[in-house]
């Protein structure tokens, strides 16, 4: 009997493929919440939901190691765990507007249209830590706080309306039709609402009050 076209193409490693469209956007979605130290964590809180990168503190602070790379590996996972979290419970809210597929599918969904705000989390944490390493290069508070508010907001307006095209071109690549692929768009809108509403991207009045902090930090060291 000839083989179906469905039957050719399934591969040993295609259950692990449809893994790994879960595990890495989420590991990269996640990470940036859990990378940052004691002398950034305030102006991560800042800049990021306080709540998800108090979560990842918690769940740091049950690892202790004298090793860098594993303290590392340590802050990223937690992150990342974090991270799945969220993917999970938004995971749940597509998978009942998608409704024709399973669960692990639409988590599959979830996790792959994510992956621009991934990028957008993994950019704000570079911002955070060039922000860092230009301490003490003279520059007054004025202007690490123009650089800290301004630089992130353009970023993130481009990554949301990448994620939005993300929802409606994927949607109508996986077979989202009708009015489902509205409610999967409607979905992402509110959610980056919610990622807002909850302290995403950071304001002068907080940039203002973290950044003199911070040089007092820097400076000590």
């Amino acid at each position: 009997m000839a083989e179906t076209v469905e039957e050719r193409y399934i591969t040993p490693l295609a259950k692990w493929a449809r893994v790994m469209e879960i595990f890495i956007p989420g590991y990269m979605f996640g990470k940036a919440w859990g990378i940052a130290n004691e002398q950034t964590v305030e102006l991560y809180k800042a800049i990021f939901p306080p709540f998800l990168i108090t979560m990842a503190e918690k769940m740091k602070g049950l690892l202790t190691t004298d090793s860098a790379a594993l303290e590392r590996l340590f802050s990223t996972c937690s992150g990342a765990l974090v991270g799945f979290l969220v993917i999970l419970i938004l995971g749940a809210v597509m998978h009942l507007i998608l409704g024709d597929r399973k669960y692990i599918d639409s988590l599959r969904f979830t996790s792959i249209t994510l992956i621009p705000l991934a990028v957008m989390n993994g950019t704000l944490s570079h911002v955070t830590n060039t922000l860092l390493e230009t301490l003490g290069g003279g520059e007054t508070i004025e202007s690490l706080t123009k650089s800290a508010v301004d630089s992130p907001r353009g970023q993130i307006q481009m990554f949301c309306v990448f994620y939005l095209l993300a929802l409606w071109m994927f949607g109508k690549r996986t077979g989202v039709i009708g009015k489902r692929r509205y409610f999967v768009l409607l979905a992402g809108i509110g959610f980056l609402a919610l990622y807002f509403a909850l302290g995403l991207g950071i304001t002068p009045m907080e940039a203002a009050k973290v950044l003199p902090d911070m040089m007092a930090a820097h400076g000590k060291h």
